[in-house]
């Protein structure tokens, strides 16, 4: 796969990750998301990636990171450049805990939603999500043919 289309297919990833920014609440109690958006808030490094049954080489997955602020807006980051942006709302009331995420166009590219769940443990984050319009992800799994985007996140040691 060309660098270009992992670029494209991680920005799409990672701007679901955002959806563990926590953006502002769908249904639930003003505390409980309060408590997650300040847990999830700052840096976080991408440990693994899996689109549709492919996991993508680690190496490329080890230069992405994804830095989430507490008013759900996130920013994705490869090498250090910014590679994609966009916002979150999460619900973390449901269970699983369920997010929408919507990513920033740019000059070649269209804002793009997002549905899936999350779960948080410790400095760990996993995400699975599908393009809007996809019947939200039940578990935490990107079989092939699913259109299932599985990302797994831990919070970046501080320098």
């Amino acid at each position: 796969m060309s660098v270009a289309m992992r670029l494209v297919l991680v920005g799409c990833a990672w701007a679901t990750l955002a959806l563990m920014a926590e953006g502002g609440g769908l249904r639930a109690p003003v505390g409980v998301v309060a408590d997650d958006r300040s847990v999830s808030a700052g840096m976080w490094d991408v440990v693994t990636v899996e689109m549709n049954g492919k996991r993508l080489d680690d190496e490329f997955v080890a230069m992405l990171k994804i830095a989430y602020q507490a008013d759900g807006a996130w920013t994705v980051l490869f090498k250090g450049l910014v590679v994609g942006e966009g916002r979150s709302q999460n619900d973390p009331a449901t269970n699983p805990k369920t997010f929408e995420m919507e990513t920033r166009g740019g000059r070649k590219t269209k804002p793009r939603r997002y549905t899936g769940i999350y779960r948080m443990e410790g400095d760990s984050r996993q995400l699975c999500f599908v393009s809007d319009g996809m019947p939200r992800p039940d578990d935490f799994t990107a079989p092939r043919k699913s259109g299932r985007i599985l990302v797994t996140l831990r919070r970046t040691a501080a320098h």
